[in-house]
């Protein structure tokens, strides 16, 4: 490994086997420059519990690097019993998860909005105790949006401020360190990640639309009164607007793609081939390509709400105050399935082919497999019980399900238990309780969104995540490229650890005194009298099995102000527990 300057440019070799044939040369070579978050400037040092980018860049020798790369990375305390490095890199594929201690680089993280308005980031993967907490900070008034931006790899929230006009929009990486993307909202309503980066957000107070993170936002789609991103699960590339009685669609840059009416809309929905929006009596569909050849589904029930699955097909349509939902299947043109629930469906989340309806009193969620959703056939849902029920207004408009992509599966909350469980499609048929539960810190949640912190790829073999050190010590990254044996270990330059001052024990003396018992003295590391001591001695015979202990107490001069008969029991040892003296071997009466 060549390191330039303070590791602006370290470069490790990624071979394994080919560092025996030293003619070889190794099939990629890897940059590291750890960088400060907010000027990019390259760290000379980090300092424990500052957040710092670890920017790792792949070169191909021959050819270019391979498309499909996906870089685990950990850092860990470096230690005689260390692994090499690929043998560190083997191990942790593995088991899933760095050694304990670590800090690891992969996985999700979640954000947390709670009805108090706190916000906490959680590590899902450490559950001891606080453990699992890596920043909280409060918000008041409470937050109104939460979203994940995997692109930046930060949470975006919307801060409605305690007037119209002083709303904010911020972005948070995982260890709580802000950044403004707008401010001087009206209104800010909803959260929009976007495929590019920043988002999309709706100011309902000023009835307008803003893209975040692409300068200074400029308001547009005037009239907006709701949006909805891409059914998918990466960000959105486009938006979809209901502005009046309109619909837009909406491209990265703002331009408008499609304009379309929508008289009366209620909700509205965006998949990869087609805009929908929904009215009291149906739903409609424009095709994106096609927009004059709208299609309209008529519905069995009054929906107000509309979810739409990854893959376009499929659209749940359920209701704020009313029980059961429905199925369509956008292929078939017709409503194909539906089902009655004991409570209104609240929120619907996706997995690939797998939907999960939320209940609003909290008490479970439904489980459905898109592959098994047929006309004409009973919509089979597996029922998967979160706690007890709770009054449906506490949790209506929560954003509880959470997508732990591209892991398949959903972490389901029930708020009142501050408590999350893990469901995935299995749950469709087996019903199964769910075997992982997560505690959730930080007071009763109200919104989560699950974020990937593991190194995101920038392009051209360029990757980058935000981390920090939780304490001081001698740290080092660990990097796997995941082929072969290929990985490299590089040092983290922190500030040296200061030596702890090694305070001198104090001494125990025996002193005879007029009546042939015995008092001790206690003196300090540095000579002086341990004046004013109080505590307990352990008086342990060296032969025999007799042992006491006794109260002590010291005056001004470091002596004992009681005695002890000893001398029918030496050798004996005096040690005084707790206090900082060396034992006294006693081998013979003074």
């Amino acid at each position: 490994m060549i390191r330039a300057g303070a590791l602006a440019a370290a470069w490790a070799l990624l071979a394994g086997a080919a560092l025996a044939q030293p003619a070889l040369k190794a099939p990629l070579t890897a940059g590291l420059r750890l960088t400060d978050p907010a000027s990019g400037a390259a760290l000379a040092q980090v300092q424990p519990g500052q957040p710092f980018d670890v920017q790792l860049e792949f070169r191909a020798q021959v050819g270019s690097v391979p498309t499909d790369l996906a870089p685990l990375a950990w850092i860990r305390q470096r230690g005689p019993g260390d692994l090499p490095c690929a043998e560190t890199a083997a191990a942790y594929r593995a088991a899933g998860r760095a050694a304990l201690g670590s800090v690891d680089l992969n996985g999700i993280v979640l954000g947390m909005v709670a009805r108090d308005g706190a916000f906490t980031v959680l590590d899902p993967q450490r559950a001891l105790g606080t453990a699992n907490l890596l920043t909280a900070r409060r918000f008041d008034p409470p937050p109104s949006a939460l979203a994940a931006d995997p692109r930046s790899g930060a949470f975006l929230l919307a801060l409605p401020g305690a007037a119209p006009g002083q709303g904010l929009a911020l972005a948070l990486d995982p260890y709580g360190q802000p950044r403004l993307l707008a401010e001087g909202l009206q209104r800010p309503a909803a959260l929009v990640p976007a495929a590019s980066g920043g988002g999309w957000l709706l100011d309902a107070g000023a009835g307008t639309v803003l893209r975040l993170d692409r300068g200074a936002p400029q308001p547009m789609a005037a009239g907006a009164r709701a949006i909805a991103g891409d059914a998918g699960t990466r960000g959105t590339g486009r938006l979809a607007v209901l502005a009046g009685d309109e619909l837009l669609v909406l491209r990265d840059d703002g331009a408008v793609q499609l304009r379309s009416p929508a008289p009366g809309a209620l909700a509205v929905a965006l998949g990869p081939e087609a805009a929908l929006w929904l009215d009291p009596e149906a739903l409609h569909v424009v095709w994106l390509d096609a927009p004059d050849a709208a299609q309209r589904i008529a519905l069995p029930g009054a929906f107000d709400r509309l979810a739409l699955s990854p893959e376009g097909r499929m659209a749940f349509l359920f209701a704020r105050d009313r029980t059961g939902f429905a199925v369509a299947d956008l292929a078939l043109g017709r409503v194909v399935q539906g089902a009655a629930t004991d409570s209104p469906v609240a929120e619907v989340g996706f997995l690939p082919g797998t939907a999960v309806l939320r209940l609003a009193d909290q008490s479970g969620v439904g489980v459905m497999d898109l592959r098994r959703i047929a006309p004409g056939h009973e919509a089979v849902v597996g029922h998967v019980a979160l706690g007890p029920p709770r009054p449906a207004a506490e949790a209506r408009d929560a954003a509880l399900l959470a997508p732990y992509l591209p892991e398949p599966v959903m972490l389901a909350v029930h708020a009142d238990s501050y408590s999350g469980f893990v469901v995935d499609r299995r749950h469709a048929i087996s019903g199964k309780p769910p075997m992982e539960a997560l505690r959730l810190r930080g007071g009763i949640p109200q919104m989560l969104r699950a974020l990937n912190r593991g190194l995101r790829p920038l392009g051209s073999g360029r990757f980058v995540t935000t981390t920090r050190l939780p304490g001081p010590g001698d740290w080092e990254l660990v990097v796997s490229a995941g082929i072969g044996q290929m990985a490299f270990c590089a040092p983290v330059p922190t500030p040296p650890t200061p030596a702890a001052a090694q305070a001198q024990p104090g001494r125990i003396s025996p002193e005879a005194d007029a009546a042939g018992r015995i008092r001790l003295r206690f003196l300090a590391g540095d000579g002086r009298p341990a004046a004013g001591l109080s505590g307990m001695v352990e008086l342990a015979a060296l032969t025999g099995n007799w042992r006491q202990r006794q109260p002590f107490s010291t005056d001004a001069g470091g002596l004992s102000a009681e005695s002890y008969d000893l001398a029918p029991h030496v050798p004996l040892v005096v040690t005084a527990g707790g206090a900082g003296f060396e034992p006294l071997v006693l081998e013979t009466a003074p």
